[in-house]
């Protein structure tokens, strides 16, 4: 049996390596819907959106469509929370964007 004291030191260790590796997404209450609203298909590169909205949560390269896509957590007025999947394709330029809400904040239940 784990006492808490183990769980917290690993949870400090886990932490720590986080922070050395420099990984930090834009939280989501900093993200709003607008901050999306913005982005133009074609047009916007993935340089320009990790300026404009920040690092997101996730980036998953699919090499057989020849896209990237990146996930963001953010607030959809000021409770709601969602995701957002950001596609770009191989030269790096925004596509499209797909919204839903969160499971893990509402309740597992999806769009």
């Amino acid at each position: 049996m784990k006492t808490w004291k183990q769980g917290f030191s690993a949870g400090v260790v886990l932490l720590a390596l986080a922070a050395c590796t420099g990984y930090s997404p834009t939280p989501h209450w900093k993200l709003h819907t607008s901050d999306f609203e913005k982005l133009k298909p074609g047009v916007t590169t993935s340089a320009e959106v990790r300026q404009q909205v920040g690092i997101p949560l996730t980036e998953a390269a699919f090499p057989q469509k020849n896209e990237e896509v990146w996930e963001y957590r953010y607030l959809d007025g000021s409770t709601i929370v969602m995701l957002a999947y950001l596609h770009f394709d191989q030269n790096g330029v925004f596509k499209y964007a797909e919204h839903e809400l969160d499971p893990a904040y509402s309740g597992g239940i999806g769009t």
